[in-house]
């Protein structure tokens, strides 16, 4: 019985119809047509005469029958083959695809860490930037040449910013460190002349002292 499918169409009609593209299948469809139109033939002529199959004239039909099953035995071997060798690289394709799927991911997590890193270090507020500095006018007007030096052409907007405000930090650093030095002399010449009026304010009280006593025996006499 023809089997059909749903709209009625054979469905042996319907595989006679594909059109098959790789090369063994090729050759298993054409073998299998060939064995089709043997075997139909040979029974078309074994109903018209019974002694057909034992006839010599059919040895020729049916020795090319046997050896076409033999090669459509050949030709199923080497489409398992072919399926398998198939099998296997795309086995193999698809770990190379989930090796790079892997690496994909490695690579995109740390692009996001690195970009959240970045942010951060964009985010971040150093301390020097809490620090009151002198303005840039003040601090070229007043710092040593050596501080002021620039940075050789070539170099980017952002990196001769980054360059002045170390001089301007430097600067800094030097003056807050000689006003330093200044304010402890002041204070040890503070201190040192606190210590000579003591010393100078106990004397006179000794002397204070001295002459009360010397004026009472001059009284009692």
């Amino acid at each position: 019985m023809v089997q059909q499918d749903e709209q009625g169409n054979s469905i042996e009609s319907k595989i006679q119809n594909v059109t098959p593209t790789l090369p063994h299948l090729v050759d298993l469809t054409s073998k299998c047509v060939l064995i089709k139109q043997l075997t139909t033939e040979i029974l078309q002529k074994a109903e018209k005469d019974l002694n057909f199959l034992t006839d010599p004239s059919a040895e020729g039909m049916k020795s090319q029958l046997a050896n076409s099953f033999i090669q459509l035995r050949l030709l199923n071997r080497k489409s398992n083959l072919e399926k398998n060798a198939g099998k296997l690289a795309t086995q193999e394709a698809k770990l190379a695809m989930d090796r790079i799927h892997l690496q994909l991911q490695d690579l995109n997590y740390m692009k996001n860490y690195l970009q959240r890193e970045i942010r951060k270090c964009r985010s971040f507020r150093s301390i020097y930037q809490k620090v009151p500095l002198l303005s840039e006018e003040e601090f070229l007007a007043n710092a040593p040449e050596e501080l002021k030096t620039q940075l050789p052409e070539g170099t980017t907007e952002r990196q001769q910013h980054h360059h002045r405000m170390l001089q301007r930090l430097n600067y800094e650093k030097e003056e807050r460190l000689r006003l330093q030095e200044v304010v402890h002399n002041k204070l040890k010449r503070k201190m040192e002349l606190g210590d000579s009026i003591l010393a100078k304010k106990t004397k006179i009280e000794q002397i204070n002292k001295e002459f009360e006593t010397f004026l009472k025996v001059k009284k009692k006499n």
